[in-house]
C-alpha cells in the first residue's frame, strides 16, 4: 500500500497500475483506513484500489471546503481526472460514501464499470447517525455527542473502537456540514432513487443485523441487485475482508469483461 497526497488530500492506494481504478469512499466521518484490510486480499491482485481521506476527515484538513455532497463529488472527480485520467473507473461506497459514489458514477457515464455499495444509504432511515447534525447549532456539540455514542459502543466491540479512531480525526465543522446535507438529501429516499437511475451495474452488500427495515424493504420492492451476508458488522471490509473481496472480484471482473 502506498501513501501519497494531492492538494493536501491523503490517498491510500495499491502500488500497481491496471486498466481499471477502483475508488473507495469511506462512511460518515471515517477515514481511508477503513478499507486497509482489502489491500491484503486477492481482489487487489488485479485491481488498483484508491481511497482518499476527503477534506475534513482522516488526515486531510478541512481548508475552505464546503463539505456538501455536491462539493465532495466535485473533489472526487478532480482526483479521478488528475490521478486516473485514462482508465475505467469503479466505485466502492461504504455507508454514506455510497451517495458520493453513485453521484460520481452518474456523471462519469459509460466510463464507470460499476458501483459496489457496502450497506450504503438508500432511505431516510439510513441517515439515522449523520442526520442528527440538524439538531445542533454548534459543530463541536454534534461531534461530542456522536463520539460519545461510538465510544460507548466500542467498550465491548473492536470494530467500533476502530471507527472511533477515524472519527476522532474528523473535523467537527466537516461532520456538521456534511451530516446536515446528508439529512436534507435523504428526504423522499433520494439516495435509493438515484441508485435506480444509474446506467451502470450496481450491487448492494448488506447484513440483516445492520440494515434498517425501510432499506430492506426498498431493496426488495425495487428489485435492486443485492447480496445478503450474515454475521458481519457494518464494516465487513474490516471484519470479513476475504468475503468482501470475493464479492468485489466477482462483481468487477464480470462488469469489466462486459465493457471490453
Amino acid at each position: 500500500m502506498q501513501l501519497s497526497t494531492f492538494k493536501n488530500i491523503l490517498i491510500r492506494s495499491t502500488a500497481h497500475n491496471t486498466d481499471t481504478a477502483i475508488w473507495c469512499l469511506p462512511g460518515f466521518s471515517d477515514s481511508s483506513a477503513a478499507f486497509s484490510s482489502l489491500h491484503h486480499t486477492e481482489f487487489t491482485n488485479s485491481n488498483r484500489i484508491i481511497t482518499p481521506d476527503l477534506p475534513g476527515f482522516g488526515s486531510s484538513p478541512l481548508n475552505d471546503h464546503t463539505c456538501t455532497i455536491k462539493a465532495y463529488v466535485a473533489t472526487l472527480l478532480e482526483l479521478i481526472s488528475e490521478l486516473t485520467p485514462d482508465v475505467k473507473i469503479g466505485f466502492i461506497g461504504h455507508s454514506v460514501g455510497s451517495i458520493i459514489a453513485v453521484e460520481a458514477a452518474s456523471i462519469l457515464g459509460d466510463r464507470c464499470i460499476g458501483v459496489f455499495s457496502i450497506e450504503g444509504n438508500l432511505t431516510e432511515e439510513d441517515a439515522y447517525f449523520s442526520g442528527q447534525a440538524v439538531n445542533f447549532e454548534q459543530p463541536q456539540e454534534f461531534k461530542k455527542l456522536f463520539a460519545d455514542k461510538i465510544w460507548i459502543k466500542g467498550k465491548n466491540d473492536e470494530i467500533f473502537r476502530n471507527y472511533f479512531c477515524g472519527l476522532n480525526q474528523a473535523d467537527p465543522t466537516a461532520m456538521w456540514r456534511f451530516g446536515k446535507d446528508v439529512k436534507q438529501y435523504s428526504q423522499g429516499d433520494q439516495p435509493g432513487r438515484k441508485v435506480m437511475e444509474l446506467h451502470c451495474p450496481f450491487l448492494y452488500l448488506w447484513c440483516l443485523d445492520n440494515t434498517p427495515v425501510a432499506s430492506q424493504n426498498f431493496l426488495s420492492k425495487n428489485k435492486i441487485n443485492n447480496v445478503e451476508v450474515t454475521g458481519t458488522s457494518h464494516w465487513p471490509m474490516i471484519d470479513a475482508p476475504e468475503l468482501t473481496g470475493k464479492h468485489l472480484s466477482k462483481f468487477f471482473s464480470k462488469n469489466d469483461a462486459l465493457r471490453k
